[in-house]
C-alpha cells in the first residue's frame, strides 16, 4: 500500500467510491467494476482508453455499449478484431480496407482478392471468435512519429508514411493487439471479450460486409447496390488521378497542385448532372424530377445546378422546395416531449403538394406557398405560374422522392435522384469517413455562417434528427432511380478551417464533449484548404457561404 498522500478518491457515478494508488490505470477499474455492459469510462468527463493513467482525484462515468458513443468504441473494437483474423488467416502481409460504412455495416475489400469464398467467411469468423472469446488485452501505447513512421513503412502502408510525415504532433496513440499494432481515432475496449455479436456478408464479387450491433441485435444487411455504385464510381475516378487517402490529398497541397484536383472535382460533380440532363432530353415522358437525401447533402445547390444543367438542352426548369409545404403549425406532428417533429413526412402537406404538382403539369395556373416560419404557416403572396409543355419540374426535399409526394403522378413521368455525400477518401487503409460526420462538419458550419448557431446548438438538433433519419429517410435509397454522391474529395481541408474553432468551443462538461475531440482527431489529419479556391458554383459554398446560387 502506498502512503496516503500517493492515494486517489475515485467517485463513481452510482455513488460508490475507492481508494486507488497514484498511476492506476482505466483498465483496473474496469476489472473493478466487472460489467460486461460498460465498454470504456470516462474520466472528469473525457472518454480515455484503457491504458490511460490516474493522476488526480475522479469522477468516473460509465461508456455503456449501447450509448451513442459505446457504439462507436465498439465498431473501432471490431474493425481491429476483424483486421486481426483476417492477417491471421491470410498472412501478416494482407492488406484489408475498411472502406465505408452501407447499412449498419461497414464495405471492406482484401487487396489482390477478386473473388470472395464462402469458405474464407468461414474461416474468418472462426478466428474472431476465438479472439473474442479469449478476451485479447488491447494495449494503448504511446509512440514517437520516428518510429511508428518506421513500423507503417515495413507494412508497406504508404499512407500511413504520409499521414504522419505531414503531422505536427511528436507521438501518437496506437493501439496492440496479440502483436499487431494499428492507430485509430476512435478510442478502443480494453479487450476483446465485449465484442460478441457480429456478422460477416460476402457482397459479390469481392466485397465483405461487416455487420455490428444496434441496441444489442445485429440487423440483417439489406443490399443498396446504387448507394455501392455510387461511392465507387467516384472511388474509381480518384484512383486514376493517385488519390485514395488525406495524404495524398495533403501531399498535393504541398505542392502546389490543389487548385488543379479542386477544379478536376467540380467538374466530375457537374458531369453526373449532365448525364441526368442528356437522358431528360432523350426521354421527354420524363416531366418531374425528385431529388431527396439526409440533412445537409446539398440538395439546394444539386436541383439548381441540375436546372441550369437542364438549360444547356433548351430544357425550361421550375424549381420548387417541399420546405414551402409545411403543416400549419398548429397541425404539426410531436415527438414524445411535445417538441415539434419537422423531419417526418408526416409534416409535410402531401395532399396540397401533389394536387398543385399534378395541376402544374396539367398546365393549370398555382399560387406556390411561401411557409412563414415565425408564424407557422403558409402564405400565398407569390404570382401565379403555369408550366410550359417543354418545360421540367425539379422538386428537392428530405422527402421527396417519397412515394407519397409524387403519388398523383404516373411512374413514366418522373424521376427519383437520391443524394449524399459519400465520401471516398479515407485517412488510410482502417479509418473511413463517415459519411453521417461529413454531413454533420458541413451542417455544423452552414448553422454557425448562415444562422449564428454555436457547434452545441447544432450538435443537441442534430442528434435528434439521427433517429427520424434512419426511419424515414434512409429507406429512400431504395426507391430511387439514380443515387447521386455529393461529397468532393478535398472539402475537408476547407471544412476544417471553419469547423476546428467551432469544435474546439464545446465545453469538457458538455454531452457533446467526445463527439467533438472524436472528430477533431481525423480533421487533424488533413491540411488547411484556402476556400478562397473553391468555386462560386461549387455544392460546398451551400455550407460554406457566398453562393452563387444565394
Amino acid at each position: 500500500m502506498c502512503d496516503m498522500e500517493d492515494e486517489l478518491t475515485i467517485t463513481f457515478e452510482d455513488g460508490r467510491t475507492i481508494e486507488v494508488d497514484y498511476g492506476t490505470k482505466v483498465r483496473d477499474l474496469l476489472n473493478y467494476l466487472k460489467d460486461e455492459d460498460i465498454i470504456a469510462l470516462r474520466i472528469n468527463g473525457a472518454a480515455v482508453h484503457a491504458d490511460y493513467e490516474l493522476i488526480e482525484n475522479s469522477k468516473v462515468n460509465f461508456i455503456r455499449v449501447n450509448d451513442r458513443n459505446g457504439k462507436k468504441i465498439y465498431i473501432a473494437g471490431l474493425k481491429y478484431v476483424y483486421i486481426k483474423a483476417i492477417k491471421d488467416v491470410l498472412g501478416s502481409k494482407t492488406s484489408v480496407n475498411i472502406k465505408h460504412s452501407l447499412d449498419k455495416g461497414l464495405y471492406t475489400t482484401i487487396d489482390g482478392m477478386d473473388k470472395v469464398e464462402k469458405s474464407l467467411i468461414e474461416k474468418i469468423k472462426k478466428r474472431m471468435n476465438q479472439i473474442i472469446k479469449a478476451d485479447m488485452t488491447i494495449n494503448a501505447i504511446n509512440v514517437s512519429k520516428d518510429d511508428i513512421i518506421e513500423y507503417v513503412s515495413g507494412n508497406n502502408e504508404y499512407e500511413k508514411v504520409l499521414n504522419y510525415t505531414y503531422m505536427t504532433n511528436d507521438a501518437v496513440t496506437m493501439y496492440e493487439l496479440d502483436g499487431e499494432y494499428n492507430y485509430f481515432y476512435d478510442i478502443l475496449p480494453a479487450s476483446t471479450g465485449v465484442l460478441k455479436l457480429y456478422d460477416l456478408k460476402i457482397l459479390k464479387p469481392n466485397g465483405i460486409v461487416l455487420s455490428y450491433p444496434i441496441d444489442g441485435v445485429v440487423p440483417k444487411y439489406n443490399p443498396a447496390p446504387k448507394v455501392l455504385q455510387a461511392f465507387q464510381n467516384y472511388e474509381d475516378r480518384l484512383k486514376g488521378l493517385g488519390v485514395k487517402y488525406a495524404g495524398d490529398l495533403n501531399k498535393l497541397i504541398v505542392e502546389s497542385k490543389i487548385a488543379d484536383f479542386i477544379q478536376i472535382n467540380e467538374i466530375l460533380y457537374d458531369e453526373n448532372l449532365g448525364e441526368i440532363a442528356n437522358m431528360l432530353d432523350k426521354n421527354r415522358e420524363i416531366r418531374a424530377v425528385f431529388i431527396s437525401g439526409p440533412s445537409s447533402s446539398g440538395k439546394t445547390t444539386t436541383s439548381k445546378k441540375l436546372a441550369l444543367s437542364l438549360n444547356t438542352f433548351g430544357l425550361e426548369t421550375l424549381v420548387l422546395s417541399t420546405d414551402d409545404y409545411f403543416v400549419e403549425r398548429e397541425n404539426s406532428p410531436r415527438k414524445p416531449d411535445g417538441s415539434y417533429e419537422f423531419e417526418i413526412i408526416d409534416a409535410i402537406d402531401t395532399e396540397l403538394f401533389n394536387q398543385q404538382v399534378r395541376d402544374l403539369l396539367d398546365g393549370k395556373e398555382v399560387v406556390i406557398p411561401t411557409f412563414n416560419f415565425i408564424t407557422g404557416k403558409k402564405e400565398f403572396k407569390r404570382k401565379p405560374i403555369t408550366m410550359k409543355k417543354n418545360q421540367i419540374l425539379v422538386v428537392e426535399g428530405l422527402h421527396a422522392i417519397s412515394e407519397r409526394m409524387s403519388s398523383a403522378i404516373s411512374e413514366k413521368n418522373k424521376l427519383k435522384l437520391y443524394i449524399s455525400p459519400f465520401m471516398p477518401i479515407a485517412l488510410d487503409r482502417h479509418n473511413h469517413i463517415k459519411t453521417t460526420d461529413l454531413r454533420l462538419i458541413r451542417r455544423m458550419v452552414r448553422d454557425y455562417n448562415h444562422r449564428g448557431y454555436s457547434a452545441e446548438q447544432t450538435l443537441t438538433s442534430w442528434m435528434g434528427m439521427r433517429h427520424s433519419e434512419e426511419t424515414y429517410i434512409y429507406p429512400y435509397q431504395r426507391e430511387a432511380d439514380i443515387v447521386i454522391n455529393t461529397s468532393l474529395a478535398y472539402e475537408v481541408g476547407v471544412l476544417r478551417t471553419y469547423a476546428v474553432p467551432l469544435l474546439y468551443s464545446i465545453s469538457r462538461d458538455s454531452e457533446f464533449y467526445e463527439e467533438a475531440i472524436r472528430i477533431l482527431k481525423f480533421m487533424k489529419c488533413f491540411i488547411n484548404i484556402p476556400s478562397e479556391l473553391v468555386p462560386q458554383n461549387s455544392v460546398l459554398r451551400e455550407f460554406i457561404g457566398n453562393s452563387y446560387f444565394e
